[in-house]
């Protein structure tokens, strides 16, 4: 179906007889039209999604079967994926979450018959100007979180590590990082919240519901899926309060980078132990409080799409 040549009244995200003087928040974008919002059409952006990540993953697995086969590698190097000093594992755990991202962007656009730009924020585009003023507050935390060891006197490298391979899991994690993160947040953050809030209105089951499904494969330590959960819940925050992937994203990233450089240089400081959580959540709410500065919103409110915008365009199949 093709867009409509004139832009048509947007529907507006308000219950019955309730005046439309708010926009819509991030999570509702999927009611903007109702093509969207058929409570079949999540399940299926879902299982679309699924499908896509099952192709792409078989072939970045097979692929790198291949390529360290013609290597003539040792193909049992990282075969649990546990090691997050192998170059090896760090590349496939970077890689097996990065493709997420056009996983979850083919399930929105076949399975959701939706454009793509609505994904990223509710201005319809990424905001690069929104990290302007807020990438330093939120590395900087990260960054004094992974120096504790150093400040503390109690940093080591891991036992066995050549300064080749330290070099090559930075370089992996500076290049694939950023993917990672996008990859996992706008396939929980992005497509999930909007196909829960496609049937349920109020943002907390937005927030809340897709942590389950992130903490799959996340291991049966206690601390892990502890500290994976409070990223999830604080992403979700996030991205609901601000109204987009952006700042979502930056957290996501900060945390994939400090708790990187934990583990090549060990110490005090746990990847998902207390002091980790404690900044995970604190990063979070100062996110949100320079959000309500920004933008005069209030502790409740959250930065929508104007309620006067233009209906989105229909996405052709």
């Amino acid at each position: 179906m093709s867009a409509p040549r004139h832009p048509e009244p947007l529907r507006p995200d308000a219950g019955a007889g309730e005046a439309p003087t708010h926009g819509t928040a991030y999570h509702r974008l999927a009611t903007l039209r109702p093509e969207w919002s058929r409570w079949w059409r999540p399940l299926l952006a879902v299982a679309v999604a699924l499908v896509a990540y099952t192709i792409f993953a078989s072939l970045l697995l097979v692929g790198t079967v291949v390529v360290l086969g013609l290597a003539g590698a040792d193909l049992s190097i990282g075969r649990l994926l546990g090691d997050p000093t192998s170059p090896l594992d760090v590349f496939l755990q970077c890689g097996f979450a990065a493709i997420a991202l056009p996983s979850a962007l083919v399930g929105v656009r076949l399975g959701g018959w939706r454009p793509l730009d609505l994904l990223w924020s509710v201005a319809g585009r990424f905001r690069w100007s929104l990290l302007r003023g807020t990438a330093s507050i939120v590395l900087l935390v990260f960054a004094l979180v992974a120096a504790l060891p150093l400040m503390l006197g109690d940093a080591h490298l891991a036992p066995g590590l050549s300064a080749g391979r330290i070099v090559a899991v930075i370089v992996l994690l500076v290049v694939l990082a950023p993917l990672q993160a996008a990859g996992e947040e706008v396939a929980f953050r992005g497509l999930g919240q909007q196909a829960v809030g496609t049937w349920l209105r109020h943002p907390a089951w937005a927030i809340v519901i897709p942590v389950p499904f992130a903490l799959i494969g996340r291991g049966y330590s206690a601390q892990a899926l502890l500290g994976a959960a409070v990223l999830g819940l604080a992403c979700g925050y996030v991205a609901w309060k601000t109204g987009g992937m952006e700042l979502p994203i930056l957290l996501h990233l900060a945390v994939v980078g400090m708790t990187s450089l934990a583990a090549l240089f060990g110490g005090p400081v746990a990847p998902q132990g207390p002091v980790t959580v404690i900044a995970i959540v604190a990063t979070a709410l100062v996110l949100g409080t320079l959000t309500d500065h920004r933008e005069r919103t209030g502790s409740t409110q959250a930065v929508t799409r104007p309620a006067d915008a233009p209906a989105p365009r229909l996405a052709r199949v």
